[in-house]
């Protein structure tokens, strides 16, 4: 089947349709394997089940045709984890000759239209955190970017705003009176609780918010309004939409000196470090996406892939092969820490880095 066939069909395009099939085959394959997923593409004719998704208990990943099934016994395993999970009750007439819906080989990408209501806690959020080491013409088109960006958001998703250079800035748009944000250092790592104590959204004791987040006037717990940083750092879109314009016309470019001959220092890491630690205290096991907006590698603080003298090349694939990247062990450590508290919690994070032209 060609790309464009799959793509039409599934929202799927990978780089390579063939597995394989011996080790030497894969040693040869120079384009690594890689898949470009487009969540909500329009495919004409895609079933729609007026029903719960059948989710693994393990992972969580939903039954599909890809999953062993055990007529018999009433059991599907998890294609992802190897779970062994019982079908519900409506399932109990299930045979190799009476299969559901998401069983048909053919219906590798459905959707199901689940009867819902949400909460403000469990609304889906979008935190960008935007790079600030740029030029200026790049920094007044990024403006221009997210501002279209907000207007196809839906009005009730909760949306929120981290910029950086040297410095980390976590805009706080619940508060009207005049732009404010909570600056960070960008050259040390920062737990989610120091984040959270810093922001005055942490929890104390046994479920009782901190002073800070008290002082704010923050709900938490069962029926409230969801985490204590939603309503500061987090608003509906049609809460916020003159704050977070303010906050986005007054973002201006790095302005921490640079020496001559020395990129800027640019503080990724510790950026996604306030933004993971913002996240989980606004949304606990709630939808949210982390939307980093990059202009370049991480050259200051945690997680710093590349030197700030210009005279250091940033590293290449035989690099890693000699084992001659520096900063890569380190710098692994700390992304997959990140990785594994924001798997935790269900977020996802999409890093916008690169052009065609790069």
């Amino acid at each position: 089947m060609e790309f464009s066939e799959v793509e039409a069909t599934s929202g799927l395009r990978f780089s390579w349709n063939v597995w394989p099939s011996s080790r030497i085959d894969a040693a040869r394959v120079v384009v690594p394997f890689g898949a470009m997923i487009t969540p909500l593409k329009n495919i004409p004719g895609m079933p729609v089940l007026p029903y719960e998704p059948v989710c693994c208990k393990g992972c969580k990943a939903v039954l599909n045709p890809y999953c062993r099934v055990d007529f018999v016994g009433k059991i599907w395993i998890c294609v992802f984890c190897h779970q062994r999970n019982q079908f519900p009750r409506n399932y109990a007439d299930i045979s190799e000759t009476s299969l559901p819906a998401e069983l048909f080989p053919n219906y590798t990408t459905i959707e199901y239209k689940v009867n819902q209501s949400f909460t403000r806690s469990s609304l889906p959020a979008f935190l960008f955190v935007v790079d600030t080491c740029l030029s200026d013409e790049e920094l007044q088109g990024l403006k221009d970017t997210l501002r279209q960006t907000l207007s196809l958001l839906p009005e009730s998703a909760l949306v929120g705003l981290i910029s950086f250079g040297t410095v980390v800035s976590v805009h706080e748009i619940g508060y009207g009176d005049c732009p404010k944000a909570h600056v960070f250092r960008g050259d040390q790592e920062i737990s989610g609780e120091k984040v959270q104590d810093q922001l005055g959204i942490g929890f104390k004791g046994r479920g009782q918010p901190s002073r800070g987040a008290q002082a704010e006037g923050a709900t938490t717990g069962p029926g409230g309004s969801g985490g204590p940083g939603v309503g500061r750092f987090l608003l509906p879109v049609s809460e916020c939409e003159f704050a977070l314009e303010s906050a986005l016309e007054d973002l201006t470019v790095n302005s921490w000196p640079k020496e001559t001959g020395h990129r800027h220092k640019r503080a990724t890491g510790a950026a996604l470090s306030v933004a993971v630690g913002l996240l989980e205290s606004c949304c606990p096991s709630t939808p949210a996406r982390l939307m980093l907006v990059v202009g370049g590698p991480c050259t200051h603080g945690p997680g710093t892939v590349l030197g700030t003298d210009v005279e250091e090349h940033i590293r290449s694939h035989q690099d890693f092969e000699k084992n001659n990247a520096k900063h890569f062990k380190k710098a692994l450590k700390f992304y997959t820490s990140l990785g594994t508290r924001l798997f935790g919690n269900g977020h996802v994070m999409d890093v916008y880095a690169a052009a065609l032209d790069q």
